[in-house]
């Protein structure tokens, strides 16, 4: 991985920053209060969508403020391309009873929604008594509605991002901010 802070090279691509971690931070905490507001005082499951989501889903729980237990699902559609395979694969939960509790599953980005609602059917026959998703990422001009997003970081437009739980064939994910496929380099 090659980088001039604003640049980077992953694989074969180049990438430009577009999202600071000081703003994806002030979004985290938004997100994280508004929350704590929602279900005052009620426990909370988190269901974490993995890979991505893991380092939303930690810096969002430390932001919330109410008794929450955290689970674990893996779900994938993007393989090693750039694109949504089109199928997803719910491939792990971690066992959890969800019968009776809030749930609120973390995502790192809703495009299609096709991932989200696999996950969606999956834990709905648990019998949760709510279940909402927070994404960090969400690119309606790609979901158009497909599935409710209750707590959104960002908006964004249909656009290939990595850094912050993203990848790109398996690399950025540690990245501090955000970036964007970026042409020319």
């Amino acid at each position: 991985m090659m980088s001039n802070n604003d640049i980077l090279e992953l694989h074969d691509k180049h990438f430009k920053k577009f999202i600071t971690r000081e703003q994806i931070h002030d979004a985290v905490k938004r997100l994280g209060a508004q929350i704590t507001s929602d279900y005052n005082a009620s426990e909370v499951v988190f269901v974490v969508v993995l890979k991505g989501s893991i380092l939303f889903a930690t810096d969002l729980i430390r932001e919330v403020n109410l008794p929450c237990r955290l689970e674990f699902i893996r779900a994938e559609s993007y393989g090693t391309g750039m694109h949504s395979s089109g199928k997803v694969n719910v491939t792990h939960y971690t066992g959890m009873d969800l019968t009776g509790k809030h749930v609120i599953v973390l995502e790192d980005i809703v495009d299609t929604g096709l991932t989200v609602k696999q996950i969606l059917a999956h834990l709905e026959e648990m019998n949760p008594a709510s279940l909402k998703i927070a994404t960090l990422f969400l690119k309606p001009e790609v979901c158009k509605g497909t599935v409710s997003t209750h707590y959104v970081g960002f908006e964004i437009s249909p656009l290939f991002i990595v850094g912050y739980g993203l990848d790109y064939n398996e690399l950025g994910r540690n990245l501090a901010d955000v970036y964007i496929l970026h042409e020319t380099p």
